[in-house]
């Protein structure tokens, strides 16, 4: 087929077309159409392209090229075929896609592995409190993340990294948790979940921001951690838990008891330590024992403390 067989016919067909379409014959005008787009375009080109745009992860694309060549040519079999066996493929993926996500979602150990004490919350564990206390933090963050490249420090397993990434730029989550083969979280908005990483030696990337929720108590140099986080971004928001109701006598996870003030101490050191600022301007938020809700303002005494840290200049 020529690129143009017949160009002054297809011209011909357009005219048609219009004519009918202004009478509101609309069933004339797009066969009308159809038949000058059959003799002006090379079919086989587009089809090509889907097959190629397939080929390079542009399943959209492809698709959308496909039905353009048989709403032009209903007979193209070529087209056709290649559309049933996109499909297809689709579907399977699909399936894998789910399986996947049912594999680590269903993974007895993703809570850790004493089920009596859950070394990191997971979707679906059976203590939706906690749950319910954790992602609130993360919702608080979302008011400060928008636009901003973030790091997740201590992600778990993903789902307050996923969180972010609904009103972040970017989210790049880190943690020491090495998941088994069939147990790697997969998120739809989180493309970098880097597991096996030491926060309190390896390096970072920088970033806006980073988020440090359900992990700064458990690491066995948390100034270290925090000076490291520091060096690569210019704001933290992190979270820690009042050892009265959640210390390391009850918690064998927990290897830090700090209280506020020594919390705040350590996020001042930390900044400084960095080399990058003179200290911090700090923003509390806390939790009662048992809630979800983060309240305004400094309390010694609550549950859970959630701090923005920003460094100051030089």
């Amino acid at each position: 087929m020529s690129i143009t067989t017949d160009a002054g016919l297809a011209a011909g067909w357009r005219e048609q077309a219009l004519a009918a379409l202004e009478d509101g014959r609309t069933a004339e005008a797009h066969e009308w159409l159809r038949q000058a787009l059959a003799e002006t375009t090379e079919l086989e080109w587009l089809n090509d392209l889907a097959v190629l745009a397939h080929q390079r992860g542009r399943g959209e694309q492809a698709e959308a090229l496909l039905r353009a060549v048989l709403a032009i040519d209903p007979e193209r079999a070529d087209a056709a075929e290649n559309l049933a066996a996109l499909a297809a493929a689709s579907s399977a993926l699909a399936e894998g896609q789910a399986r996947a996500d049912a594999r680590w979602r269903g993974s007895r150990t993703l809570g850790g592995p004493d089920p009596g004490m859950y070394e990191r919350a997971f979707p679906g564990m059976p203590r939706p409190d906690i749950i319910s206390e954790h992602t609130s933090r993360y919702a608080y963050a979302l008011s400060l993340v928008g636009g901003r490249h973030v790091l997740d420090l201590g992600c778990g397993t993903g789902y307050g990294a996923e969180m972010l990434s609904w009103s972040a730029a970017s989210v790049r989550g880190f943690d020491l948790w090495q998941p088994g083969v069939d147990e790697h979280p997969r998120w739809p908005g989180v493309r970098e979940l880097h597991y096996g990483h030491d926060l309190c030696k390896g390096p970072l990337p920088a970033a806006d921001m980073a988020v440090m929720f359900e992990v700064i108590e458990h690491l066995p140099d948390a100034p270290r951690a925090l000076a490291i986080a520091f060096g690569a971004v210019g704001e933290i928001v992190g979270s820690f838990p009042n050892p009265v109701y959640h210390g390391s006598w009850m918690n064998q996870y927990h290897v830090n008891d700090w209280s506020l003030e020594r919390f705040e101490q350590e996020l001042d050191a930390a900044a400084r330590a960095s080399g990058r600022f003179a200290g911090v301007a700090l923003t509390h938020h806390h939790q009662a024992l048992r809630s979800p809700l983060l309240t305004p303002g400094r309390d010694p005494e609550s549950s859970y403390w959630v701090v923005h840290a920003r460094g100051i200049a030089r």
